[in-house]
């Protein structure tokens, strides 16, 4: 059995804002990934260049939307 490793394009998003409880500033970072591989593909069924897929994935990351509230303040809430 053979393993095939697919090139990983990732892209890392931090936001700060304040809780809506305590009113302290909380930070939330993620990182995004996707491979360039021929299972990825467009809405027209062609396979996505290493391009698209950067694309594809800091759209998405630009489109994260944190939730800022604090686990302490979220359990009293």
């Amino acid at each position: 059995m053979s393993t095939v490793h697919f090139d990983r394009i990732t892209a890392r998003r931090s936001r700060s804002s304040k809780c809506p409880v305590c009113g302290k500033t909380a930070t939330r970072s993620k990182t995004f990934e996707m491979t360039v591989n021929p299972f990825n593909k467009n809405p027209d069924g062609t396979v996505r260049t290493r391009r698209e897929v950067w694309n594809a994935v800091n759209d998405k990351a630009n489109q994260w939307e944190p939730d800022f509230t604090h686990e302490k303040c979220e359990a009293t809430a």
